[in-house]
């Protein structure tokens, strides 16, 4: 019988060895994906002369910012002009008795609709895309004070999602 030391030995070995696996495996892993994303330029000699001269004018791309710095600069457009906000009275949006030719369209497709919406959203009458697609601002108000999606259909864009979605089926 094998005794408990060397058990315990061999299982922190083999922890080790994982371990060192997944750090070098996460290290390739990153030196790879950087590799693939390295500017490539080709050299001006191997271009025709109409297009060496082009790529020599050309100003060089605007610097990568962050996700972080985007955000910032959006938040300082947004504070130095300030953007008149309207008055939106709340508003029903229109729905229909029933959904057209006796069956809705799958309003799950939308991201951010669940099965709870979607029977919230049909008991309101709504069944299709194109009602969704049709929503203004004050429609969108009232349906947040009516159905539990506080800020999710600005957030979760379900009005250019039904769009793309009514587009995609005519």
């Amino acid at each position: 019988m094998i005794p408990l030391e060397h058990i315990i030995e061999i299982a922190l070995l083999i922890l080790a060895a994982y371990l060192a696996g997944c750090v070098l495996g996460y290290g390739a892993h990153r030196a790879f994906r950087a590799h693939l994303h390295r500017p490539r330029f080709a050299r001006a000699a191997e271009l025709p002369d109409a297009l060496a001269a082009v790529v020599e004018q050309a100003d060089p791309p605007p610097p990568r910012r962050s996700a972080a710095r985007r955000l910032a600069g959006a938040v300082e457009r947004e504070d130095a002009v300030p953007v008149p906000q309207k008055a939106t009275a709340q508003q029903r949006p229109p729905g229909l008795p029933a959904p057209r030719e006796g069956k809705g369209d799958n309003l799950r497709a939308i991201k951010g609709i669940g099965p709870k919406t979607e029977s919230a959203l049909n008991d309101l009458g709504i069944y299709h895309y194109d009602q969704i697609a049709d929503w203004s601002g004050a429609h969108i108000d009232w349906l947040e004070g009516r159905i539990a999606v506080k800020g999710r259909i600005r957030r979760e864009q379900w009005v250019e999602q039904a769009v793309l979605l009514a587009t995609a089926t005519v």
